[in-house]
């Protein structure tokens, strides 16, 4: 195996890998490794794009003496570019974390975060900032009437609480405040995907 044809293959399975395994580095180490993860993804995509121009040149300057393992390289890189950004494949490791069955979202004018429900009994709240701040808040939750009570793993947000009411008239989720609680201004999430209106 020739040494191009090596780091045709590392270039190709370290950006589709990077891609793919998303939804497990987003949550560990998460944080601030998320930016760095996103900054190798970036690196590779222009390494990959670079090495496939230089593979081209190669071929062109050895037209006369071309074999068919002289477009390996060209052919690996170009598989793997096209996986990373298509995924042909329909791969989605988000399902790992069970299936989501309802979302809503929060939309600030420096942050925003999404809820969402997921089977069977799990939920998870995912909030980014200004200066890279990316965090996840994770748990089990339970539905009494119109009402979620949610039991946090570790760590709970400053300004979504554990008793949340589902307000259906509204479409909105707004935090249940009781006597003595730590949270900082609370803020309602609106159902559905983020639209985008800040």
């Amino acid at each position: 195996m020739t040494k191009s044809l090596k780091i045709s293959i590392i270039l190709s399975i370290a950006f589709v890998g990077l891609i793919r395994l998303r939804p497990i580095w987003e949550r560990n180490p998460g944080g601030l490794w998320n930016v760095i993860f996103f900054l190798a993804i970036a690196t590779l995509f222009v390494w990959i794009s670079i090495k496939i121009l230089i593979e081209i040149v190669k071929v062109i300057k050895n037209r006369k003496t071309l074999k068919l393992t002289s477009f390996l390289p060209i052919g690996i890189l170009l598989i793997g570019l096209l996986n990373g950004m298509y995924n042909p494949l329909r791969l989605n490791l988000e399902n790992i974390y069970g299936d989501v069955t309802f979302r809503a979202c929060f939309e600030g004018t420096q942050n925003q975060a999404t809820f969402k429900l997921r089977e069977p009994d799990k939920f998870e709240v995912h909030w980014t900032g200004v200066f890279f701040y990316d965090e996840f808040f994770v748990g089990t939750y339970s539905k009494s009437g119109d009402t979620l009570l949610l039991d946090y793993t570790g760590k709970r947000p400053s300004r979504f609480g554990d008793k949340i009411l589902m307000d259906n008239e509204n479409e909105s989720l707004r935090t249940i405040r009781s006597e003595g609680d730590s949270l900082e201004y609370v803020v309602p999430f609106y159902y559905g995907f983020c639209k985008g209106l800040n």
